[in-house]
């Protein structure tokens, strides 16, 4: 059955235009390699897979979701009020040209970005995106050199070497254009600080 899953199922899918734009050569040379392989089970309810033996990281959790917004005050204000969330005081961070307001949920912090200079590149998104959207979700990863070193070799456009961001935690950004359409940042679990918790609330 999984010999008969990777000769029909990849080619299938790459007959389709917009699948074979995202899906890059390398990544659908892994996708045939490993369709079919690691049977995980069942959890939840859910039929489930395990991931290829050969992968040398893990994700331990989703760390973050960035949505770009247009006006801070508004949209801290709006998850404040709407959802009842307690939100930060704004959080320059010079270094990765953004002011940031974090909105702590019982499980996910979700940090609402606006440009901070010239350069930054949350301009760039809000410019063709005016009324904001999610800019990327962050992923903590278990072993980020490693985790960037395969991703390369799988055909995933990093930005950049693993390095320190504005709040000292090792990161990498994983291009859109060769993830499905997402912007993800990658961050060494281990690395967390107090600051990535919450920031001191207001409203409250």
């Amino acid at each position: 059955m999984a010999g008969v899953l990777r000769k029909s199922l990849v080619p299938a899918l790459l007959r389709f235009k917009t699948v074979s734009q995202m899906v890059t050569p390398q990544a659908s040379k892994v996708m045939s390699t490993h369709v079919g392989m690691g049977s995980g089970g069942r959890r939840g309810g859910w039929a489930v897979r395990s991931p290829p033996d050969d992968i040398p990281f893990a994700i331990k959790a989703l760390k973050h979701i960035a949505i770009a917004v247009p006006d801070l005050s508004i949209a801290a204000e709006h998850y404040r009020t709407a959802f009842g969330a307690q939100v930060s005081d704004p959080v320059d961070k010079v270094v990765d040209g953004m002011t940031v307001v974090y909105v702590q949920l019982p499980n996910l912090c979700i940090e609402l970005v606006h440009p901070l200079g010239e350069k930054s590149p949350v301009a760039t998104f809000l410019s063709k995106n005016p009324k904001g959207g999610i800019h990327h979700v962050c992923l903590a990863v278990d072993d980020l050199q490693s985790a960037s070193g395969y991703l390369s070799e799988v055909g995933v456009t990093t930005l950049g070497s693993p390095a320190n961001s504005a709040d000292d935690n090792p990161a990498v950004f994983l291009h859109p254009e060769t993830n499905m359409g997402v912007f993800i940042k990658l961050q060494q679990a281990n690395h967390f600080s107090a600051r990535d918790d919450m920031p001191r609330a207001v409203g409250t």
